[in-house]
């Protein structure tokens, strides 16, 4: 009745851009028990993306079948069965696009799909996201995660224990009995074997992953964990590239969500970060640098985080003393680009009165950008991105200048 699935991939975002280079499928009948498993690696022709993430190397899929070579194969397994994974959207959305990549339409509707991870907030409100999170509450040991078949067998035992709090038979009866006669194309296939990773192939690590499995999830907007999942995973590396931000701005326009929306939830994870840190009652020297880097690169401030730690730790968090405002130290070089309201050189004689030091041009050595939009394509901010300086808004340049160098009228805003 199910066919519990997941991905290892190129990268997050599928399409012509990201591939499936692994892929694993467990059969389960209607009480979910085990019928039948299989795994593959997979040759994409192109690099292997996040490999210290996924742990494949290129050695072990260049003898690997390629997609089409399992189509047929995988057909057979999917057909006529509810589909099931943790963020079944994101696997979901990768073998659609492999199969379009054929020529083929196939019947993997994610609306008549089951998602452990939204079962687990639908059964244990409060719970936390990621599948290792998940499977820790519920006491099933995840080895070798972020292989497809460890994942795949930990979901499968998870939805399984998931499965014996609802009758028989489940809600979601109707939504199996639609599916499980829709008809599939006849795939193409060939009679090679599977290939399968090598035992030296591991995943992800390092505390920052494993900080992330202690993030609660957040209940609206509703798409809010779908976006977060993806955020999870850029960050359990502890970095956003120019390619991760652009799969962000992506996911976030595919669900639907708004910008003030996407604003709401980068400050919202940042606090949950900050309050997972803070269990130990103490953070090490690298664990704020962290802090201060995931921050940056969710578009906040190292005031964000002062304050996201003086609030969980009800005042007992010391505030690091630093020169100069809201963490830039004096002598910090900045660069404006973009129509203010106010011109540029009231900006400028501002910035100069609070000790930083106004540059015409975006060099490496910037220390921030002020753009009057923080998305600007100006030559600045793509020079910005591309040293990876910070860029902030106006507003927020306002805020970090001392009350003496605004109008008394923006005395208030600045505080």
């Amino acid at each position: 009745m199910y066919a519990v699935i997941d991905t290892e991939t190129t990268g997050l975002l599928p399409g012509h851009r990201h591939r499936v280079i692994e892929i694993a499928v467990v059969l389960l009948d209607a009480q979910g028990r085990f019928e039948d498993e299989w795994v593959t690696l997979l040759n994409p022709q192109r690099d292997l993306g996040p490999q210290h993430i996924h742990g494949i190397l290129t050695a072990d899929v260049l003898a690997a079948p390629e997609f089409v070579d399992v189509a047929r194969r995988l057909g057979e397994l999917l057909a006529g069965r509810m589909v099931v994974g943790h963020n079944v959207e994101f696997d979901l959305g990768f073998l659609r696009a492999e199969f379009a990549r054929l020529g083929h339409v196939v019947p993997l509707i994610t609306e008549r799909s089951m998602c452990t991870m939204a079962l687990a907030g639908y059964l244990f409100p409060g719970s936390r996201r990621t599948l290792g999170a998940c499977c820790a509450a519920a006491g099933i040991t995840l080895e070798g995660w972020h292989s497809a078949l460890a994942d795949t067998r930990a979901t499968a035992e998870l939805f399984s224990a998931y499965l014996r709090s609802f009758p028989s038979p489940p809600p979601w009866q109707w939504a199996y009995d639609e599916i499980r006669d829709l008809p599939w194309p006849e795939l193409p296939g060939t009679h090679r074997g599977p290939t399968v990773r090598p035992v030296h192939a591991g995943g992800r690590h390092g505390w920052m992953s494993r900080l992330v499995d202690q993030l609660p999830r957040v209940s609206e907007p509703p798409q809010a964990d779908s976006y977060l999942a993806v955020l999870d995973t850029l960050l359990a590396d502890r970095e956003i590239d120019a390619a991760g931000a652009d799969l962000l701005v992506h996911v976030a326009t595919d669900l639907g969500l708004s910008r003030s929306q996407v604003d709401l939830l980068h400050g919202v994870y940042l606090d949950e970060l900050a309050a997972a840190v803070w269990l130990d009652s103490e953070i090490s020297g690298e664990q704020r640098a962290d802090l201060d880097r995931v921050a940056t690169m969710l578009g906040r401030q190292a005031g964000d985080v002062d304050d996201a730690l003086v609030a969980v730790s009800n005042g007992r968090y010391v505030v690091p003393a630093r020169p100069g405002a809201g963490g830039f130290p004096a002598g910090s070089t900045v660069v404006f680009t973009g129509d203010m309201v106010e011109p540029r050189e009231v900006w400028w004689d501002r910035a100069v009165a609070a000790g930083f030091s106004p540059q015409e041009a975006v060099r490496a050595e910037t220390t921030f950008v002020v753009a009057a939009d923080v998305d600007s394509l100006s030559l600045k901010a793509r020079a910005a991105r591309e040293f990876g300086v910070p860029i902030i808004a106006v507003e927020a340049f306002r805020r970090l200048l001392p009350a003496e160098v605004l109008p008394a009228d923006d005395e208030r805003k600045a505080g």
